[in-house]
């Protein structure tokens, strides 16, 4: 682990080195008055920062992955990745869950492909090794004649990592043993999201999942920010008081706070919620890259996936109360339209980001969540993570 962690800090100094290299080179044609937080140029396309990312940001953060519909009884499964890393979570007989990093122990290969499934045991699609719902290697072909009498078996289980079933729904995981418990995560949401009951919303039929040509923290600055809604989502200003935004940022949480025009009602005859979660919603996010718009009827989860420092992944779904299809397809294409405005208003700023001599504007009060998020991710990926990161049990939570 030393090793390791004396790597990771010779490449952050790396990147250190050569965006200071950048900056000063580049200085003199955009000469900003003011300083700002937001995401430069140079944050956008360096391989080694984003490298950086995949193991000081998204190691140790909670990650959403899916949820409970698709873990019905043992052996159900589903699969993601936590940044660059694949994952699995498993309901095991005794109907606890249990998750572990989706791949064999032998040569990396995955042994879980689909994003949801059932099976009795995981087989490496390479070399056969084959693994029990519990992570427990069962077999190795040929064992004695490959390796010997003396081969550790019990030593060479999947990888287990922390999970948590939130709401009696939503399953996280976390690659760390050192980050807090998810409550102590997203405890600025927390309350509120107890009384929203998401164990009784029911996920809609289809889901969203499209592939963009944009750096991944990119979205998150988007998502955060609160001052483009009224300019980029024009058709929304009809149905929300823009003008009466509250933003708030605490923790690894933030939330911007839009009341409805009173002809828009999301109740959907609720009355056991506080007056302003009945006649408004929230645009949220929870570290490091999860996009949660709950209403008092539906919950509306955006991922975003990092795959390069050019390329990511959104994945969205929605949470309900209607069983109407037809009003299920009307939402989901509402929110894919409005993914659409997103990924294109940031995919021409990925172009124009790619100028070295370009510095952005300070902040906004209206963007106030987006720096928050922009600092948090830069103390990261400025903090080495502890040379015991990912020793202890993964059942404390």
């Amino acid at each position: 682990m030393l090793e390791d962690s004396t790597a990771e800090q010779a490449l952050h100094e790396r990147v250190v080195r050569r965006q200071g290299d950048w900056e000063r080179e580049s200085h003199g044609l955009v000469d900003p008055p003011l300083p700002s937080d937001m995401l430069q140029p140079w944050e956008i396309w360096d391989q080694d920062l984003f490298n950086l990312e995949m193991i000081r940001v998204f190691a140790r953060s909670w990650v959403w992955l899916g949820d409970t519909e698709d873990l019905a009884k043992p052996g159900d499964f589903i699969t993601g990745k936590v940044g660059t890393q694949p994952v699995i979570v498993i309901r095991q007989e005794d109907g606890s869950v249990k998750g572990f990093l989706n791949n064999c122990r032998h040569r990396a290969a995955g042994l879980a492909f689909e994003p949801a499934g059932s099976c009795k045991a995981l087989a490496c699609p390479y070399h056969a090794w084959t693994y029990a719902i519990d992570g427990k290697l069962l077999s190795i072909p040929d064992m004695e004649r490959m390796y010997g009498p003396d081969f550790p078996m019990e030593e060479y289980g999947l990888v287990p990592i922390r999970v948590k079933v939130a709401f009696d729904k939503l399953v996280f995981v976390c690659l760390s043993r050192k980050t807090p418990t998810f409550e102590e995560w997203i405890a600025p949401l927390l309350p509120r999201y107890e009384q929203y009951k998401i164990h009784t919303f029911k996920r809609y039929h289809r889901e969203l999942d499209e592939i963009h040509p944009i750096n991944w923290k990119t979205f998150v600055e988007n998502s955060n920010d609160d001052y483009h809604v009224r300019f980029v989502h024009r058709r929304l200003n009809k149905v929300r008081k823009q003008m009466d935004t509250i933003v708030r940022f605490e923790g690894r949480t933030t939330s911007g706070y839009k009341p409805h025009s009173a002809n828009f009602d999301m109740s959907a005859g609720r009355t056991d919620l506080d007056e302003q979660d009945l006649k408004g919603s929230y645009a949220e996010f929870i570290y490091p890259n999860l996009t949660p718009l709950p209403y008092a009827s539906q919950l509306i989860m955006v991922r975003v996936d990092p795959i390069a420092p050019d390329s990511s992944r959104l994945f969205s779904r929605i949470y309900g109360l209607t069983d109407d299809l037809e009003l299920q397809n009307r939402e989901l294409d509402g929110l894919a339209q409005t993914n659409k405005e997103d990924t294109d208003m940031v995919t021409q700023l990925m172009g124009n980001l790619r100028s070295p001599f370009y510095r952005v504007g300070p902040p906004s009060a209206w963007e106030g969540r987006a720096q928050h998020m922009m600092k948090l991710i830069r103390a990261d990926v400025a903090t080495p993570l502890d040379p015991d990161e990912f020793d202890g049990p993964v059942d404390k939570d």
